[in-house]
């Protein structure tokens, strides 16, 4: 195998063991700019592919933080538009990529050793980003009439695109005055003093809102499936960085074949985001950990490791700005943290800042904006903030220990002296193993509360195969034991600890916590969003090293490079052909002409015609109106929609009677305006005169709600009739 020359030694911080490799810096200025050339002749194989390989697989990550920084502040202050946004954007982002990419590691030290990295594995590796953003557009869904939410974040951001603002007023006034009865929240919009708050976090709303600027709804919904490939994109990364490169294309297959990856992408979901931003972060904060500052080529970038580290911290707090629950992803990196500052890293200080940052991020978006949802949640959350504190207080006290130079030297004299009982990292191992075996065993174990928690494992095995979650756990344990022992005794002579620490703290963390509870309906494919940040990339992470490790231990001791291009050729395919299957659901035709058919989710579109409906009924209700919603499922559904996107004050009416029908159809023409009453059935409006029309009947498809894999949506019937009463008729006062 051809390997790079080692890299120069240089003198790393004090405490810290160091292991080099080579850099490229993308531009060189000042008095090195002159030297550089002599030096190209020697530059190892494969360097300029590496340094593109690392700066593609980052870009997402920082283009979104470029977004994200300078939208919430301005729907903050209610001046979220296009033209201040996009002016502090495009230098932000300038900026921003610039710094994270002016010098960049050429290889990493992933399994086998440092290797130079390929023409056609950065190829591959985009080229399964291209074709997976392809496949999304072509089946993304038209899920803009509210049922769950996907459909209530693509409404909150049609919002803010056009209003700039939060929460969304009331507008009694177009109804008169406030009513008896007469309400406005619905489903994931909460009532919050004089407006509604919607659910949820709101960085994917903003970042919705860019596609709703460019291009409206149909924009809007292919910024998703644009996401969720450039969420596959920094997982190949993360993967090449961590595995070697040549394994980055399989792991971004194996991620894109997945069936929730798809089903977030197709959709507006916030996971992929999430993957983004928490991808990116650990690519560079494995960078910044492992990038040297060789003389002469970094006189022009000082600092460039803490500058990464930086950024690192930032792109990962910003994911709380996405999800709530993306706190508890990242509480690892508290952790991770304080071991830097123990070892004393330059990178600490600059990541714990960038860290701070970004959750501020989150915490300003739940307390100022998002407070009732938050109060919703607080059940739930409580488990969260008491971890969180729980990390919080014990990092420090533990690291100012470790800081000590008198206990620090005997803790590593007692390390290193061979007292640390051989078993511990085995253990390490063994409880890694144990616990997943304890998830495999557990629906054995009836339990009151939440059964269908048991099988939660098995949700795993549905979408990425049993052979994929057996080389998972088998790499996880492995690097447990590994992660251990460097820990342990305090030396990581290759880099491989420093670059799997927080991506295998941050996996072990969330696969054990999401499986113990997965905290979300059991029905599939919903449930399966659960998995998508970091349970399924974690898996395959894991299994995609132990398949690394697998070939190389093949390819040794003499044996044939055939051996471990099998081995490496099987690995592969247990991880691609589980989830494809499943994906695709293969079955035959009947009759005598019978042909192999794919049955499942992979080609089926869901939402179909949803556009064109809501047009409608816009259309159909017309200017200056204020429509007053008679049931509680059309208001669910529809309340929002023509709020937002017909533009038109509304309001629900509880348990509508005549004579209350008829006072705040008066109100409405008091105030100059037309009365619009919505209902689903005909028979509820024909009470209150005027002549019922039907203005929506869409037999479309929605997600199919099983407890398995599901083979395809589920029908749903939407209708909404209208009629336009005058106070005479509707029964009030004259």
């Amino acid at each position: 195998m051809q390997r790079e020359p080692p890299a120069s030694k240089v003198t790393g911080v004090p405490g810290a063991d160091d292991h080099d490799v080579e850099t490229v810096p993308i531009r060189t200025a000042g008095s090195d700019a002159g030297p550089e050339p002599a030096r190209t002749p020697g530059r190892p194989p494969g360097s300029v592919a590496g340094c593109l390989f690392g700066a593609v697989t980052v870009v997402p990550a920082l283009l979104a933080a470029a977004w994200l920084l300078p939208a919430l502040p301005l729907l903050l202050v209610g001046r979220l538009s296009a033209p201040p946004l996009a002016f502090m954007f495009s230098p932000l982002a300038v900026g921003l990529c610039y710094f994270a990419l002016r010098q960049r590691p050429a290889s990493w030290p992933g399994s086998g050793g440092r290797k130079p990295v390929p023409w056609w594995a950065v190829a591959a590796t985009v080229a399964v980003a291209v074709a997976f953003a392809a496949w999304q557009i072509a089946e993304r869904t038209q899920q803009v009439i509210v049922l769950r939410d996907q459909a209530a974040y693509l409404q909150t951001a049609y919002w803010i695109a056009h209003h700039g603002s939060l929460p969304i007023p009331l507008d009694a006034g177009a109804f008169g005055a406030a009513h008896p009865g007469l309400t406005f929240a619905s489903v994931g919009y909460y009532p919050a003093g004089s407006g509604l708050v919607p659910q949820g976090m709101i960085g994917l709303p903003l970042v919705l809102a860019a596609g709703i600027w460019l291009g409206g709804v149909t924009a809007a919904l292919v910024i998703t499936p644009l996401i969720g490939a450039c969420a596959v994109l920094s997982f190949g990364g993360l993967a090449g960085r961590l595995a070697g490169a040549r394994w980055a294309p399989a792991a971004a297959a194996a991620l894109a074949l997945s069936l929730p990856e798809q089903y977030t992408s197709r959709g507006t979901f916030g996971e992929p985001l999430v993957q983004v931003l928490l991808f990116g972060g650990l690519c560079l904060l494995i960078d910044s950990l492992i990038i040297t500052r060789q003389p002469g080529a970094s006189a022009a970038t000082p600092g460039q490791d803490r500058v990464l580290a930086g950024l690192a911290g930032l792109t990962l707090g910003l994911v709380s700005l996405v999800r709530i629950d993306g706190l508890s992803d990242i509480l690892p990196a508290v952790a991770f943290g304080g071991v830097m500052l123990a070892a004393r890293r330059r990178q600490a200080i600059p990541f714990g800042l960038g860290l701070v940052a970004g959750v501020g991020y989150g915490l300003a978006d739940g307390y100022l904006k998002a407070r009732p949802y938050l109060d919703l949640l607080a059940s739930s959350l409580r488990p969260l903030a008491l971890a969180t504190a729980a990390v919080v207080l014990l990092t420090p006290a533990g690291m100012a220990a470790a800081r000590r130079p008198a206990g620090l030297a005997r803790l590593r004299g007692w390390l290193t002296a061979g007292r640390i009982p051989d078993w511990l990292p085995v253990s390490a191992a063994a409880v890694t193993v144990a616990v997943f075996a304890g998830f495999a065993l557990r629906p054995l174990v009836r339990k009151a509360a939440g059964p269908y928690y048991q099988d939660a494992l098995y949700w795993v095995i549905w979408y990425i195969g049993l052979p994929a979650v057996l080389l998972g756990v088998f790499g996880l344990a492995v690097l447990a034991n590994r992660g251990t022992r460097r820990l342990l005794t305090w030396t990581d002579p290759d880099a491989e600890a420093r670059a799997w620490g927080l991506p295998l703290l941050i996996a072990l963390w969330v696969i054990v916590t999401v499986l113990w509870q997965p905290a979300i309906s059991p029905d599939q494919p919903w449930a399966s969003r659960r998995l998508v940040p970091f349970v399924l990339p974690g898996m395959i992470l894991a299994a995609i090293w132990a398949s690394a490790w697998l070939r190389e231990a093949a390819g040794q001791g003499g044996r044939a490079r055939l051996t471990s291009a099998v081995v490496a050729s099987c690995c592969v395919a247990s991880l691609l052909i589980p989830a494809t299957l499943t994906n695709l659901d293969l079955g035959s035709t009947a009759g005598p002409g019978g042909h192999l058919s794919a049955r499942g989710m992979a080609f089926r579109p869901v939402g179909a015609g949803q556009l064109t409906a809501v047009a409608r009924l816009c259309a159909a209700i017309g200017p200056d109106a204020s429509v007053v919603i008679l049931d509680r499922l059309t208001a669910d559904q529809f309340a929002q929609v023509t709020r937002g996107m017909c533009d038109t004050p509304t309001a629900v009416m509880d348990h509508p009677a005549p004579a209350k029908v008829g006072t705040v159809v008066s109100g409405i023409e008091r105030a100059g305006r037309r009365p619009v009453l919505l209902a689903e059935d005909q028979s509820e409006l024909v009470p209150y005169g005027g002549v019922p029309q039907e203005v929506v009947n869409l037999l479309t498809t929605q997600d199919a709600r099983t407890l398995t894999p599901p083979a395809r949506p589920w029908l749903i019937q939407y209708t909404v009739w209208m009629s336009q009463p005058t106070t005479a008729v509707a029964g009030g006062p004259t």
